[in-house]
């Protein structure tokens, strides 16, 4: 009996504190959705938390099509409903819609994680819905739904408000249902994996006014055949056209200084490629696995090629290096070893050497200096063949030594 009486204490000793750590989460509830005050706006949430050693649960009894209000009553103050919280409908399988109003500002971590029932999405302002705040990815529930209505009719051609200049992380992300997109002139940036996994897209075409991508924007947009980049983009993020298979060519813009890691990743269908003069580096595995790749052109202004960045890209047969100084490498597999035994570098007029004597480039079976960007470039090593100083090499030279050996 002394036994079982002290097992009996040991047990409420060590469930009292679980118990005591559940709590609600919620200020008080309306319509069926918890809220929670946070100064003068509310900020719909789960019902309650426990936190179990090891575990933390989140708790709320969401079913069916739940409608978010813009604004909210309680003990007579009227609150604008501008936030959903952490985890708010957490692992709430039996909710099958949502409707987000547009004074919804942000959608913050988790708060559709485990949401696998969820069908479809509601908006009532498209403006407002390109500027929430979307914490994560699991912020989202477009993850679940794969397509966005608006106002009751299905987003197909999202045509972004002229009142938009930033469309923010994960905004349209794995909306499926998009088949086009026009991007307003106001708009100055798109967020990271804005239109990642929107498979039905099949053109991207982005404004001049865009100056900033972000990571992962168009990733798995493996609809997308043609892209067109606005002149002003400053950078290609990383991710940021990753296993877009469709892709045939794009023209990367004079205004672009960096193109990121796995870029390009997987892009099978992509012929060629021509990076700009002003673009300073190119990341890790920025191409690779381009199997379709034939003509690689890098610019003068390249310094550093990352890891891996025109691997597993053996379809490669010309590759055009405009630098005057062999760009450094993060490793010896930038490009495959059957490429430098059949395929073609070019580089500079007057710099062959400086590749050849290179440990990686040298690597190239064939290099040759025909390459000419504006007034001649000419390596120094190689004026001091230049005798008559001609600003060439040739017989002209040899006829000079010539005639110097046999006046002495």
């Amino acid at each position: 009996m002394k036994n079982l009486f002290r097992i009996t204490l040991l047990l409420i000793a060590l469930l009292a504190p679980v118990a005591a750590m559940a709590d609600n989460a919620y200020d008080f509830a309306a319509g069926g959705i918890y809220y929670k005050i946070v100064g003068n706006e509310a900020c719909v949430t789960y019902k309650s938390y426990s936190n179990i050693p090891h575990t933390a649960y989140y708790e709320s009894d969401y079913t069916g099509d739940v409608v978010i209000p813009a604004t909210v009553a309680h003990d007579g103050k009227t609150y604008p409903v501008t936030i959903i919280g952490d985890h708010a409908f957490y692992q709430c399988r039996s909710l099958t819609g949502i409707t987000i109003p547009g004074s919804i500002t942000a959608v913050n971590e988790g708060a559709f994680e485990g949401c696998s029932g969820l069908t479809r999405t509601d908006i009532t302002d498209l403006a407002a819905w390109c500027n929430i705040n979307f914490n994560s990815y699991y912020a989202n529930p477009l993850i679940f739904t794969h397509h966005l209505y608006l106002n009751g009719t299905e987003v197909t051609d999202l045509a972004v408000p002229e009142s938009v200049t930033s469309i923010n992380d994960w905004a349209f992300i794995e909306c499926s249902g998009l088949k086009g997109v026009t991007i307003a002139g106001t708009v100055t940036s798109i967020g990271d994996g804005a239109f990642q996994g929107c498979t039905g897209l099949t053109d991207i075409e982005i404004p001049g006014s865009v100056t900033t991508m972000g990571n992962d924007v168009f990733a798995y947009c493996s609809g997308v055949a043609r892209v067109s980049l606005g002149k002003s983009v400053t950078s290609i993020g990383n991710h940021a056209f990753y296993q877009c298979t469709g892709i045939t060519s794009i023209e990367v813009p004079n205004s672009v200084t960096t193109i990121g890691g796995n870029a390009f990743y997987g892009c099978t269908a992509l012929r060629g490629i021509s990076i700009p003069d002003q673009v300073t580096a190119v990341g890790g595995l920025a191409f690779y696995g381009c199997t379709a790749l034939t003509s690689v052109s890098i610019g003068k202004s390249v310094t550093t090629i990352g890891k891996d960045a025109f691997s597993n890209a053996p379809a490669i047969e010309t590759v055009t290096c405009k630098a005057t100084t062999p760009p450094s490498l993060y490793n010896m597999d930038m490009f495959m070893a059957n490429v430098f035994n059949h395929a073609a570098l070019h580089v500079p007029a007057g710099f062959e050497r400086a590749y050849m004597r290179d440990p990686y480039w040298g690597q190239f079976v064939s290099i040759t200096g025909d390459v000419a960007d504006g007034n001649p470039i000419i390596d120094p090593d190689y004026l001091k063949c230049d005798v008559n100083g001609d600003g060439e090499v040739n017989l002209g030279d040899v006829n000079v030594v010539i005639d110097a050996i046999k006046t002495h």
